[in-house]
């Protein structure tokens, strides 16, 4: 897991390496949002730490950037003093928390270790959607073709009379698709399709 520093502090570089040490994290630090977008893994998983005054592009200004460029790791904003209206944009632009600097090592521990759980979290539920997208892959356009009517609510016997097939015919392409999605009931049918369709 990786925390990745932008701040153009040495001493908050020195607090982050000690942070890393304690929470067993790979602790990369960056002195200006440039660089961070120049040399970052924005698809890591791990948790942003962004001071919001930072020399050329501001801390905000890159926080605007990861919004636009669909980054969703957890972020922590850090700021020597405190102003609201930037606070307040922080949040908006998906900071998990502003820190008041200085902050207490225990402060920063529990920020960062919520924002872990957050990517920890974010990183199960995309490897469930890449999941459910490569099992519905593996379907035939004739499965396909009656997963859609089932999605849709209908009954084996209206998606015969829908497809003219007799409804064994159904019954028996109903029961593959089942068995290749690895599925056993109609609702980890329908929820496997909403989990592929989530962005």
């Amino acid at each position: 897991m990786n925390l990745f520093l932008i701040d153009d502090d040495d001493s908050v570089a020195d607090s982050m390496c000690v942070l890393g040490d304690i929470l067993k994290l790979s602790v990369q630090a960056y002195s200006s949002a440039e660089q961070f977008l120049e040399r970052g893994r924005l698809e890591a998983q791990g948790c942003l730490v962004v001071d919001l005054n930072l020399p050329g592009m501001s801390g905000l200004d890159l926080l605007e950037r990861l919004e636009q460029m669909s980054c969703i790791m957890p972020r922590i904003v850090t700021s020597g003093r405190i102003d609201v209206p930037q606070a307040v944009r922080a949040m908006q632009l998906g900071a998990e928390t502003v820190l008041e600097k200085p902050f207490g090592l225990n402060t920063l521990v529990s920020s960062v270790q919520k924002a872990i759980a957050k990517s920890e979290a974010q990183h199960q539920t995309l490897c469930i959607r890449a999941d459910a997208r490569k099992r519905l892959a593996t379907l035939t356009d004739r499965e396909v073709e009656v997963l859609n009517l089932i999605v849709c609510g209908l009954s084996n016997k209206q998606i015969a009379g829908q497809l003219s097939l007799t409804l064994r015919a159904i019954e028996d392409r109903r029961a593959r698709l089942m068995r290749r999605l690895e599925v056993r009931s109609l609702a980890e049918l329908l929820n496997l399709v909403s989990l592929s369709k989530a962005s």
